[in-house]
């Protein structure tokens, strides 16, 4: 199970947990937005944290959101 510690964007090494804060700040209801916010850096270079995770492993911004969403993070 991710915790807040977990790598989600590599490549701007952005946790779990700091896209989880940004994700319940701005009200996210989509991964797309938090690729299309120029102020965050986070899923704009290899793409693949988006959905399918960096390691192909499933914690990518689709699944935070669908945590925050939840309430499970």
């Amino acid at each position: 199970m991710p915790d807040r510690e977990t790598m989600i964007c590599h490549c701007h090494d952005v946790t779990l947990g700091e896209l989880a804060d940004y994700i319940r700040e701005r009200k996210v209801e989509h991964w797309r937005e938090i690729v299309e916010d120029r102020d965050f850096l986070c899923g704009d270079t290899c793409e693949k944290c988006h959905e399918e995770g960096y390691n192909n492993d499933g914690y990518s911004l689709a699944m935070a959101v669908g945590m925050v969403a939840k309430g499970a993070l």
